[in-house]
């Protein structure tokens, strides 16, 4: 049999603010932070005095890490319960700035990139109900229990803190699994709350979408907005063509629309102009797709809750006999001899 190499991910960058709030909570506590700061490959300079940001894989780490050592299952939701909004940074300064609870949504899905690299926001609305669909453009392969939850009650506290209404969403789902302290967690979220779901998710009740925010500004707001523009700007430089084609690609997999004219689209680019980039980067279009294919099936196949028919669609392929005629052409043996002979 091949070998099968592990897949090695893309850099996702985050801002840190999970994590720089995590550390300051430990340090109110007394706990000493040095130690999971150096098995998640980071420092406490590069959370409080770097802005340049942190790997959101560290980040995770972090968090889980001092859960652990600290022995609160609940740390997420207890650092969430502490947290100055404000340290949230410009999502929460263009939500505050909004008209309503609907135009807040649209800026912190338009601008979610900003502060982190790794989530993407979908907004959808049913009947009476407004679904919240957090989409993780990869997997780190890091638990991110912790952090999942910290976000949901802090994005709850904002909510209510802007509209300054006491209300609680319909429910929440998290693709993390529990299986203790879960009256706690019911209690501390106000909501009926279900694990292991495909993905993070929260419902809020449709009328919410209306609720003016009182601290509205639509001047402060216009200049909000264009400094976003310039940070998702600055982010797409550094980022590198190659990383937003994965980013738009991932997400686009199961629909089976991955044509390089639609995501040079997306990207507000001629199809010329984007193969002419890609190139210069020393890659195709096809390339990209296929190893990011590649990468992705090594890492669902190593979940095995994902069935082999699941990975082929989460790839894109519209049968599974198409996914094992690539996966021999990577690896040179079947998905189902890796996942049952894992190297």
């Amino acid at each position: 049999m091949a070998e099968v190499i592990p897949p090695q991910l893309p850099f996702l960058w985050t801002r840190g603010i999970a994590a720089r709030q995590t550390l300051r909570y430990l340090d109110r506590k007394g706990f000493d932070a040095e130690p999971l700061l150096s098995q998640a490959a980071l420092s406490r300079a590069q959370l409080t005095e770097d802005p340049r940001g942190i790997s959101a894989a560290s980040q995770h780490r972090f968090i889980e890490l001092a859960a652990v050592e600290i022995d609160d299952p609940l740390l997420g939701l207890n650092v969430a319960a502490e947290h100055d909004l404000r340290d949230i940074g410009i999502l929460f300064y263009l939500a505050a700035a909004s008209a309503t609870v609907a135009e807040a949504l649209e800026y912190l899905a338009r601008y979610a990139a900003t502060t982190n690299e790794e989530i993407r926001l979908d907004i959808s609305q049913h009947e009476e109900e407004t679904h919240l669909i957090f989409r993780h453009v990869l997997a780190t392969g890091e638990p991110r229990r912790q952090h999942s939850e910290l976000i949901a009650l802090a994005f709850n506290r904002a909510l209510r803190k802007l509209t300054n209404r006491d209300f609680a969403p319909l429910r929440i789902a998290f693709s993390h699994t529990r299986s203790s302290e879960l009256r706690d967690v019911h209690r501390i979220l106000r909501c009926p709350v279900e694990f292991r779901q495909p993905a993070d998710s929260w419902v809020l009740p449709r009328s919410v979408m209306e609720l003016p925010i009182i601290s509205e500004d639509s001047r402060l707001l216009g200049i909000l907005e264009a400094h976003a523009d310039a940070l998702l700007s600055e982010r797409r430089t550094a980022a590198g063509l190659r990383e937003l084609v994965e980013d738009r690609l991932v997400a686009a997999l199961p629909s089976g629309r991955v044509q390089a004219a639609e995501v040079a689209e997306q990207l507000g680019m001629s199809e010329r102009s984007f193969r002419r980039r890609l190139a210069a980067e020393g890659i195709s279009f096809g390339e990209v797709l296929d190893r990011l294919r590649n990468r992705l099936a090594l890492r669902y196949l190593a979940d095995e809750h994902v069935s082999l028919k699941q990975i082929a669609w989460l790839l894109g392929y519209s049968e599974p006999g198409a996914f094992n005629h690539a996966f021999k052409r990577w690896t040179g043996t079947s998905p189902r001899q890796v996942r049952n002979h894992p190297a």
